[in-house]
């Protein structure tokens, strides 16, 4: 196992690892696009996974191309880190709308909260722009509906008393959260260490930001050294995790068999699949037998 990535060689090894699992959920994904899913959260799910997949891919095509010299910079750092904020954003989403096993009373719960999350954020930003459309009746009945619908869900008299006030309360300001269950909740639900899950967070969102700190770095530290490769691999150590898990539930989801990965990239998978249940650490690559 490798703590720490100190040369270019251990570089192009995550590389590889990160392109065999892109690969394989590409396979799933074709597969699933030829037999349509049925029913909001097959549906959700496949719209989600897709997305997750193309950041995936914007990713890797800014990543330092292993077969090539060791870059002058860091210069692509802080794209690699938005991206792969994009990645946990979409992992979280898609496991609370389709990958948690939870009753069909809890899942229209919170795909109907989602989607009033969705239609009520829409009509504050049109309200911003200043747009006048005759979509947005449209939009506002969705909500009205949706909000209905969802004050009157047999799953919201099961919650707490003190989170259903606090839903009420946000209902009534029309501001919904999007999730009902806060971070923790979810890593715990997504088999995921919560503390691995801010970690992975807040390293990429400091390089996302524009401040002295992740400026300095971008600066200050050679890209072939040990340091500087793995800021050049962390947006890519931070993402695999999450893309084999959701790759394995999009499978699970998919009203036709998936297809196998090769028993390498199942190896790999397996191994990454892990480091997201760690505590909060610095990244590591696993072994792969």
């Amino acid at each position: 196992m490798l703590d720490h990535l100190n040369t270019w060689s251990d570089y192009r090894t995550t590389v590889r690892a990160f392109d065999a699992v892109l690969e394989h959920g590409k396979a799933v994904a074709a597969v699933w696009a030829a037999h349509p899913a049925d029913g909001a959260q097959a549906t959700y799910g496949e719209r989600i996974f897709g997305k997750l997949l193309a950041h995936c891919v914007a990713l890797r095509r800014l990543a330092a191309d292993p077969m090539q010299a060791t870059p002058r910079d860091l210069g692509e750092l802080p794209s690699m880190s938005a991206l792969a904020r994009c990645v946990i954003e979409a992992f979280d989403a898609f496991e609370y709308v389709a990958g948690h096993r939870i009753s069909e009373s809890e899942r229209g719960f919170r795909i109907r909260l989602w989607e009033l999350h969705d239609a009520t954020r829409r009509l504050k930003v049109l309200a911003a722009l200043g747009v006048e459309d005759p979509g947005i009746d449209e939009i506002r009945a969705d909500a009205q509906r949706l909000q209905a619908a969802i004050e009157s869900h047999e799953h919201l008299a099961t919650l707490p008393a003190e989170l259903q006030a606090e839903l009420r309360r946000r209902f009534a300001r029309a501001d919904p959260p999007a999730f009902h269950l806060n971070q923790r909740q979810r890593c715990s639900l997504s088999g995921i260490d919560p503390h691995w899950h801010d970690m992975a967070t807040l390293q990429l969102t400091q390089h996302m930001h524009t401040l002295p700190f992740s400026t300095r770095q971008l600066l200050m530290i050679p890209p072939g050294t040990p340091e500087g490769l793995g800021l050049l691999a962390q947006p890519l150590l931070l993402t695999l995790p999450l893309l084999v898990r959701v790759i394995q539930s999009a499978a699970a989801l998919m009203p036709a068999n998936a297809p196998e990965p090769p028993s390498r990239t199942a190896r790999t998978m397996q191994a990454w699949r892990s480091v997201a249940e760690r505590p909060t650490r610095s990244p590591l690559e696993p072994s792969v037998a």
